[in-house]
């Protein structure tokens, strides 16, 4: 039995002659975490889509605890929680009613779906909320709203895309210290960001995409220094040649 909850074999996303992605492979253990980091347009949010199965897959294959997703789509999900970019919250419901209605979606029974609403809402600090409307939350709290939603079905995998833009300095620790909670109790988690201080914050390893494919990775700690970097961040932008586009953007503004 493998050891991997996410197995990404040569996956490749095309939009007519347009490739977003380009034969990208990698695998994510049980148990840890993985940030897939790179600049606006990289394929990031492509990959994550293809993963949880919203864009189809033009070829390649993702298993998610063995199961192949373009295969059995619906059953993948129920290994999967995903925090998207769009928290897509009902603002006509309660925040407790958000987390009811997300567990239907797994034929939670009605009883069981609000007894774990509530203790999911305990878990990310929003337990004097669980009566609120949404739209009365702060976005750190809406954020964290998400998250426990995510978890509702208990999945074994969590899938983030940019949790944690525009939210605060304080916000992000919060949220932060959630997501390594969650790793200690044995969660897989998959994310991307922009921010290479989260990164070093949650992730175990590193994969840096640009144009659709990988350009490097390796564990978060020592990738740089093998690459012949002083830090991640330098490693990052030398690697999708900011340099140069600085340079560039001086050039035209001169």
């Amino acid at each position: 039995m493998t050891n991997h909850i996410l197995e990404v074999k040569q996956l490749i996303k095309k939009y007519n002659k347009f490739s977003a992605v380009k034969g990208i492979s990698f695998n994510l253990a049980k148990g840890e975490t993985l940030a897939i980091l790179g600049p606006n347009g990289a394929g990031k949010s492509t990959t994550l889509k293809m993963i949880y199965a919203t864009t189809p897959i033009t070829s390649g294959q993702v298993l998610i605890n063995g199961i192949d997703v373009a295969q059995n789509a619906r059953r993948s999900k129920w290994e999967i929680g995903v925090v998207m970019q769009e928290d897509l919250l009902d603002t006509t419901l309660s925040v407790l009613d958000n987390m009811v209605a997300h567990a239907i979606l797994f034929d939670i029974p009605f009883k069981l779906a609000r007894k774990r609403g509530i203790e999911l809402l305990n878990f990310v600090g929003l337990s004097n909320y669980w009566n609120k409307q949404v739209y009365s939350l702060s976005g750190g709290m809406r954020r964290r709203l998400v998250l426990a939603r995510a978890l509702v079905n208990n999945p074994k995998l969590i899938i983030l895309d940019e949790p944690t833009t525009g939210l605060d300095i304080q916000s992000r620790h919060v949220f932060w210290a959630k997501l390594n909670e969650l790793k200690l109790q044995g969660v897989s988690i998959l994310l991307t960001s922009h921010y290479v201080d989260e990164i070093e914050t949650l992730a175990d390893s590193v994969l840096m995409i640009d144009h659709g494919t990988i350009i490097a990775s390796g564990k978060v700690n020592t990738l740089a220094s093998e690459l012949g970097y002083s830090n991640l961040e330098t490693a990052y932008l030398s690697l999708t040649k900011f340099d140069e586009e600085a340079k560039n953007i001086e050039q035209t503004r001169s």
